[in-house]
């Protein structure tokens, strides 16, 4: 069989469980080898390789599967030849509220196929999901909810996750199999059994189960169960499909499943991965050093930061190594916060130490970003102190939230050394600062003297003074924008925007007072640009081009 021709699960019904396991070998072996080349989610994939093959199994063209991100989809996308937008979450941040939607809409058009959604354990009980679990609660749709509860190796942190610590630890009643009533059936008083048996499932359903968190809202559930067994797992969904109520299908499994540097791992460290040697587990290198994503690059910059700085704290409210902060949570451990809580939680706890005179590192990602806006425009934003939040960009940022922040920087680095001088300007700020961290991977290289970045300053970084055109960049992009000028000799001003917001007037004053066209790449600053282009009587002279690689900026240019 190959994998990479799959254009549909369908094949699947026709393969026994004992086939089913080939068929889980050769995916796994695909998620970790197109990891290893381009990096990406892989403990999580790889937990939930099982648990994804059973559901496509199961279910049928007109069921709908939902999953919570992409460290869980990859197998469901390689099952289903492509990434359909429909039957994914990409940011993982509303798949049981769409979920709940789906199932309401389908009893209100009097259908009846089946809506299931994969949730993490990092996720299932966050605030915005406690929100759907009570909503699917009083709404009491037939729905399953499938808990991949992938046992990281973290210790969690409070009540929530010592709830659900107790459930991985409970012996279900589901364990006492239905084909038991099969096996008693012949003897003599055999339904007198059949009932004691039945009372004692609903006693310690009752007392064990029901008594727990989904009890609270009123949801039914079956488990623990082994998330890599898969007769486990088609019994347990099968049990769940006759369900006509919401259900939860707790399936323990382990992240990393089935490669053995990730299963070692005593972080979660192979959760969020750059390239890697599959043979030996180590980062591959670049020319200059190890390759990093930014988000790791900030925080191995924050841990050295607070080594000689008391006041700095850090702050985040998910996994610690998505974030890359686990290595500063190791060993500043009473400077670390993991609120485990919205974003918005997370940033007011932040504003508070920051208004006693700490330093507070938050990291974010995008799409958390519009949720906790109010906290940002509000509270954020008025403070004079220094502030610094590390913001992952996975893609969906709107930067048009950004211009209502008129007291806070948002700075854009474009390496690893960009990073590591912005981060300690930042920290000496007179206000909050914000850091783009691309979701990708930087040749990393530890400072030991940083360079102070003058915030809301541009900086010219090609010094020509005899062209009609000006190039406005910023960010990971900016080299290779550089170099194309350099090596064809251009005669191109390129102005360096990496302390992108508030807007360098002054700069943009210098080049619309002498007409020529200004060219951004990318639309980071177009809000701000052209609002300030309008004010002054230049929007003529503005051009903005998309971010679809550096060529298509110089193919605008020479139109």
């Amino acid at each position: 069989m190959n994998i990479s021709e799959i254009k549909n699960p369908l094949f699947l019904k026709e393969l026994s469980n004992s086939e089913l396991k080939e068929v889980c070998a050769q995916i796994r072996a695909q998620i970790i080898e197109f990891t290893s080349k381009n990096g990406g989610y892989l403990s999580g994939n790889l937990s939930a390789v099982e648990l994804s093959v059973m559901l496509n199994k199961l279910f049928n063209n007109e069921d709908i599967l939902l999953f919570d991100g992409n460290d869980v989809n990859y197998t469901h996308k390689i099952l289903n030849g492509k990434a359909d937008e429909l039957l994914t979450n990409s940011n993982g941040a509303y798949s049981l509220a769409n979920a709940i939607g789906l199932a309401t809409s389908r009893d209100l058009n009097r259908k009846n196929y089946n809506v299931v959604v994969v949730v993490n354990s990092t996720d299932l009980l966050s605030g915005r999901n406690t929100e759907a679990l009570n909503l699917i609660s009083s709404l009491g749709k037939k729905l399953i909810i499938v808990f991949n509860d992938d046992t990281t190796i973290d210790k969690g942190i409070g009540l929530i996750d010592r709830l659900i610590a107790g459930l991985r630890t409970t012996k279900s009643y589901n364990n006492l199999k239905d084909n038991v009533k099969e096996l008693i059936r012949p003897a003599k008083k055999g339904d007198k059994i059949i009932e004691n048996i039945h009372n004692l499932k609903t006693n310690i359903k009752r007392n064990v189960i029901d008594e727990g968190i989904f009890a609270e809202f009123n949801i039914d559930y079956i488990g623990p169960i082994d998330g890599h067994d898969l007769d486990d797992l088609q019994r347990a969904i099968e049990i769940a499909k006759e369900k006509n109520y919401p259900c939860v299908v707790h399936c323990l499994t382990t992240k990393g499943k089935g490669f053995k540097y990730a299963e070692a791992s005593t972080n979660d460290s192979w959760n969020k991965v750059g390239p890697f040697n599959v043979n030996n587990g180590t980062l591959l290198h670049g020319e200059t050093g190890d390759l990093y994503y930014a988000r790791n690059i900030a925080g191995m910059c924050v841990e050295k930061l607070m080594a000689g700085n008391e006041d700095l704290v850090c702050v985040t409210s998910r996994n610690i190594n998505e974030y890359g902060v686990s290595g500063i949570f190791a060993k500043y451990p009473g400077r670390c916060f993991n609120t485990v809580s919205s974003a918005e939680n997370s940033l007011g706890f932040a504003a508070g130490l920051s208004l006693d005179g700490k330093i507070p590192y938050v990291v974010l990602r995008s799409f958390e970003l519009p949720n906790s806006y109010k906290v940002l425009k509000n509270q954020i934003n008025k403070l004079s102190k220094p502030l610094v939040i590390g913001l992952i960009n996975d893609g969906n940022l709107d930067y048009d939230l950004f211009c209502q922040l008129d007291n806070c920087y948002i700075c854009d680095p474009k390496d690893s050394t960009d990073f590591q001088d912005y981060l300690h300007s930042a920290i000496e700020a007179d206000r909050p600062v914000i850091i783009l961290l691309p979701d990708k991977c930087f040749a990393y290289e530890q400072k030991t003297d940083y360079l102070h970045k003058n915030l809301g300053i541009w900086q010219k970084i090609t010094n020509n003074e005899v062209g009609d055109k000006v190039i406005i960049a910023s960010g990971y992009e900016l080299e290779a924008i550089k170099d194309i000028i350099l090596a064809n000799e251009l005669p191109y001003t390129l102005i360096d925007a990496g302390s992108l917001l508030p807007i360098d007037e002054k700069c943009l004053d210098e080049y619309l007072n002498k007409n020529v066209k200004i060219y951004c790449y990318g639309r980071k600053l177009e809000t701000a640009i052209l609002k300030y282009a309008n004010k002054k009587g230049y929007k003529d002279q503005i051009v903005f081009t998309d971010e679809n690689g550096v060529n298509t900026l110089f193919e605008k240019i020479a139109e």
